[in-house]
């Protein structure tokens, strides 16, 4: 039995599908394939029911899935370990986050790690707050930007910045709205929400439920540069954190914020990889690059999570 056929295994059962397993190991699919019939072959069990949706797994796979896990996770933080002897490390971290976020603060960080520490590898996830949560739990993702959540087992929040929900629209409309707009603004304008599946109209309908139900949503999207586009030709309002725009600098869309209606941005580390250098380096340049843009003015609708629990 081998690692490789271990981190097979793991890859198919996560994705409940061998199509999706070879996607996300970039292997081909027979060759995928026949790697976990020789380790079914190997334990003497059928570790995977095939049916026309994809792949669930047997009692034996559910025992071996939690074993190959534990064993794939200590041989990374053995690797870790001893990459980080002597001045420098390499080894490899996993970092996740929404869209949403990834102009303002990931790829700045992103791009400043790789650049300062050439031996080690970064890799970047995509998702929702919801999936990146559940993936630092799990162990499959390393340290990730999640807006605000339940807490979850296993993970554990640093508080970076609160910041404003705000309505996003054409330029020559700003001075409809003045500085900031109340949420009965909000009704009778087409809107365009960021976040699907997990929507703004579920907090409002939290803080504001006598106005969300009076709401008009024309369409709900995953990506905040598909927002931002669609504002910019007409389809609508969006509505999502100001982050959304950067680094757009669209001269024809800018940004109100929306009084009451905010988020919140933190660190979600999986508890048994503190204290890795890596990790540890990637959160305090998050940490750092957060304060140098409030102090700079450059993120106004947001501040220190600090000073917003204060």
């Amino acid at each position: 039995m081998e690692l490789r056929q271990l981190r097979y295994f793991k890859a198919v059962a996560d994705a409940s599908s061998f199509v999706r397993g070879a996607y996300y190991l970039n292997v081909a699919q027979p060759a995928l394939s026949r790697s976990i019939a020789k380790l079914e072959d190997d334990v003497g069990q059928a570790l995977f029911v095939r049916h026309n949706k994809g792949v669930s797994l047997t009692d034996a796979g559910e025992r071996f899935y939690e074993r190959a896990a534990a064993i794939l996770e200590s041989v990374r933080q053995l690797t870790d370990e001893m990459a980080t002897e002597g001045g420098d490390f390499s080894g490899t971290a996993t970092l996740g986050a929404p869209q949403s976020i990834h102009n303002k603060l990931l790829l700045p960080v992103m791009t400043s790690f790789l650049a300062r520490y050439p031996n080690c590898r970064v890799d970047l996830v995509q998702g929702s707050s919801s999936y990146l949560r559940d993936k630092v739990a799990d162990g499959d993702i390393d340290v990730a930007l999640i807006s605000n959540m339940p807490e979850a087992s296993g993970v554990l929040t640093t508080p970076l910045v609160d910041e404003s929900f705000c309505l996003i629209c054409p330029k020559d409309r700003l001075e409809d709205f003045g500085a900031s707009v109340d949420v009965p603004d909000l009704i009778g304008l087409p809107l365009l929400l960021v976040g699907y599946p997990n929507s703004i109209v579920d907090r409002l309908q939290e803080t504001h439920p006598e106005h969300a139900s009076k709401l008009i949503v024309r369409s709900k999207v995953n990506s905040s540069a598909l927002l931002s586009d669609l504002v910019e030709r007409g389809a609508g309002f969006g509505i999502a954190p100001s982050c959304v725009m950067e680094p757009h600098g669209n001269s024809s869309v800018g940004f109100v914020p929306i009084k009451g209606l905010r988020t919140s941005w933190t660190i979600a580390t999986h508890w048994n990889r503190q204290g890795f250098r890596a990790i540890c380096e990637i959160q305090e340049m998050l940490i750092a690059l957060c304060e140098d843009l409030l102090a700079r003015g450059e993120w106004p609708t947001a501040e220190s999570s600090k000073s917003a629990a204060g």
